[in-house]
Formats: C-alpha cells, structure tokens, sequence
C-alpha cells in the first residue's frame, strides 16, 4: 500500500506577520502559501539542498540566506543569524505582508530564526521563544549548539 505524502504544513508564528513549514517544492506548495496570503519567502537553504520551484520567484519576494545545518559541521553564528533577521526585517518591508521563512524541513533552522525573531520583536527570552515556538510548530527542535547563537 502507497504510502500518503505528507500534507505541507504553514505554521503561524505571528498571524499576518511570520510563518515557517518546510522547503516548498510543488506548485500545490505555491498555492497554499498564497492561500494563507504569504508575499515573500526567505529561504534557509543552500543550492544544494532546495532548488527552487517554478512559479516561486515570479509570485513572491524571495530571498535566500544559507545558515549551515547540522550535518554541515558548524553551528550558525551571531552574525549569520543577524543577517537572517535583517533579511527577514527587509522581506516584511519590501513585501507589504507575511513572510514564510524555511528550511528543508523546519526542524532546526527556520524555527532558530523564528525564535530570534520573537525575542527581539516580543521581547521573549530564549526560553519563552522555544517553548512558544513548539506549541505553534510542534515540528521545532535546533540544537543545543544552534540555540547558543542566539545568546
């Protein structure tokens, strides 16, 4: 028996302001994120990992920021993560609306910048960030070393 495809998932982390799911691959994809009424996507992923849907580009404002994932060896910086925030700050801006932000999966490193997001936007700590960022997105899971970027 076929095994069913998994449904792809639009988490919201601040309704009309920050989403996060997984890397869009499908025209179906495209089609629930305007739905949810998403203006531009900001990619966490590197070439190697995503390749970028048709239609992507021409129906959002895109982005893409690489922060390295777990298999890669490193864990992201302050710097790097301070980039993703003024790109996601400059996608809000220039957008007009809602971004999506992801990974391959949104387990480590969309959630990781969602949570910076909310505590320099919601003032919430470290701790608050994670625990509220797993109940909207059950999914959510950085590392121990990924979180340190954002101390």
């Amino acid at each position: 028996m076929p095994r069913p495809k998994a449904t792809f998932r639009v988490d919201w982390v601040l309704r009309g302001e920050l989403a996060l799911g997984p890397a869009p691959r499908r025209p179906a994809h495209l089609q629930r994120l305007e739905a949810e009424g998403i203006r531009a996507v900001l990619s966490l992923c590197a070439d190697s990992e995503w390749a970028v849907p048709t239609g992507l580009e021409e129906r959002f404002l895109r982005a893409r920021l690489v922060l390295p994932e777990h298999r890669s060896g490193r864990d992201p910086s302050r710097a790097e993560l301070e980039a993703a925030l003024a790109e996601l700050e400059r996608l809000r801006r220039e957008g007009g609306g809602p971004v999506f932000v992801h990974c391959v999966a949104a387990i480590e490193r969309s959630p990781l910048v969602c949570m910076a997001w909310l505590m320099r936007r919601q003032g919430l700590s470290r701790l608050e960030a994670l625990d509220y960022l797993m109940q909207v997105h059950p999914a959510t899971s950085p590392l121990p070393g990924q979180l340190r970027a954002l101390e």
